[in-house]
């Protein structure tokens, strides 16, 4: 036993898809963009490698080389840290 008719089939074929819910990406011709455009987002990317590229000296305050040197050594990179 079907608990949908045609009726409610067919109606749900024909309407259209509400775009503005869902993520929807869209093809762009990279050569309409203008220079501008495509500098300041060159520049913005390479500020965020430079950051996420970047490594704090944690050991910096500790006073005994030995130990300063280990802390150093294995300074690991925070994933959870935010480009």
């Amino acid at each position: 036993m079907s608990l949908f008719t045609k009726k409610q089939t067919t109606e749900k074929a024909t309407t259209p898809i509400q775009e503005e819910l869902y993520l929807v990406t869209k093809a762009v011709d990279t050569n309409s963009l203008p220079k501008e455009v495509l500098n300041t987002d060159l520049e913005l990317l390479t500020k965020a490698e430079e950051k996420r590229n970047y490594r704090s000296n944690i050991a910096k305050s500790i006073r005994n080389p030995q130990i300063s040197r280990a802390v150093s050594a294995l300074q690991l990179k925070n994933p959870f840290k935010g480009i």
